[in-house]
């Protein structure tokens, strides 16, 4: 979709992301507010438009981002990391937000947000609960929704009558839910997570079976250093220093395609031990694949640099418990391996990181410049011990003290 897009004037006096001048379906007032919302969130030109990737999707249209020059938006061109609250969206909070709302447009048939009236929104919560959302992503995609409301009932969009806010709607639905913010942080981590044994029993296997494969790499450095899935896949070969012991973590969205979390804020130094350190070395010289765009990238595909999607799957696909099967009988492969109730994501290795160094006698402080959380974030959300293990911490002091 390489046409340049034309600014419409609406009716209601503010100026509106068009359709662009192609023969695809008109843009409703809905949508166009939609596009208004990311526009002013991602300070980048919104209009809908029909994707010409090769993804399946649930609607065949959704606001696409272009720069002003007219290309598509990649990560470095969002401007994440300000704090106001404008053009504080970044390509992955845009994607939350348009894909949440062009969801809940679109199932509802909603072409007005004024229009719109509190049994669409109930409509759409029972749509979310028959497909088997968990409670905290529904509640995630309402407060997502909610937002946007709030937006629109500022602007004058949807209705803002004391009373028949849509926001004050889908807040009752959030309290209905009545997740808490434990709960929000955890997500029922608790009976979603491994132990520091099965941990190390997958290293072993992988030491045993699949010596210095990505897999294995990806599940020792997230394991050791307790890092985001941003900042091991932002991850170039020239960032390992093996002399030093160190690996150099670095935001360059422009260069690699990926953002960390905290922007420059989230670059640092990380201590790797000798053991690691030479695993992923025989990774480089031995099983590293060499990416047909010529990239540095440490985790490679034949593609180039390995996007968030495949590196779960590695996860997932390591910690499934190997008895699950698929519809048909079959052994769930990699590919499926989050169907497995025992599989875990990368955040939740990262839990299992961060409990590990504590109960190693790690310092808080040290824990926290290790893997970029403030001490209090770490201690609310991220420390999450056995009984066992927090009997354990506690015993030494309390033998002592008695």
């Amino acid at each position: 979709m390489g046409d340049r897009l034309k600014f419409k004037k609406d009716p209601r006096g503010m100026a509106k992301s068009a359709d662009t001048s192609t023969d695809e379906p008109t843009t409703n007032q809905a949508e166009r507010d939609l596009c208004d919302f990311l526009s002013e969130r991602s300070e980048l030109r919104v209009s809908f438009e029909q994707p010409d990737d090769e993804r399946e999707r649930r609607y065949d249209r959704l606001p696409v981002a272009r720069t002003q020059a007219g290309t598509q938006a990649e990560v470095s061109d969002f401007p994440s990391g300000k704090s106001d609250s404008r053009g504080n969206f970044s390509k992955k909070t845009y994607v939350r937000y348009r894909d949440t709302v062009n969801d809940f447009l679109q199932s509802q048939d909603v072409s007005d947000l004024m229009e719109v009236e509190p049994r669409e929104i109930n409509r759409w919560n029972q749509l979310l609960q028959r497909r088997d959302y968990a409670r905290t992503t529904r509640d995630g995609k309402l407060e997502t929704l909610g937002v946007f409301f709030k937006w629109a009932e500022t602007e004058w969009r949807a209705p803002r009558k004391e009373g028949k806010k849509l926001s004050e709607t889908i807040e009752q639905k959030r309290k209905d839910l009545d997740v808490s913010g434990d709960e929000k942080s955890r997500s029922g981590d608790d009976n979603h997570r491994i132990s520091t044994e099965q941990a190390e029993e997958i290293i072993g296997h992988l030491a045993k079976h699949d010596y210095a494969s990505r897999q294995m790499v990806e599940f020792l450095l997230i394991y050791h250093i307790g890092c985001r899935k941003s900042a091991l896949l932002s991850i170039d070969c020239s960032d390992l220093k093996p002399r030093d012991g160190i690996i150099q973590i670095r935001n360059r969205p422009e260069k690699s395609g990926v953002r960390l979390k905290k922007g420059n804020r989230g670059e640092r130094d990380v201590n790797v031990s000798p053991e690691i350190m030479s695993v992923v070395t025989d990774y480089i010289d031995a099983h590293r694949t060499e990416p047909q765009d010529g990239s540095d990238a440490l985790l490679t595909s034949w593609a180039g640099r390995i996007d968030d999607s495949t590196l779960y799957r590695d996860i997932a696909g390591l910690t499934k418990c190997g008895e699950c099967t698929d519809n048909s009988g079959d052994p769930l492969t990699k590919q499926n391996a989050s169907d497995c109730p025992e599989s875990i994501g990368c955040h939740d290795l990262r839990r299992v990181a961060i409990t590990r160094m504590r109960d190693k006698g790690v310092s808080w402080d040290t824990i926290s410049g290790r893997v970029n959380a403030t001490v209090q974030m770490l201690k609310d959300h991220y420390d999450s011990p056995t009984f066992e293990q927090a009997a354990e911490r506690r015993k030494q002091e309390v033998l002592n003290a008695l």
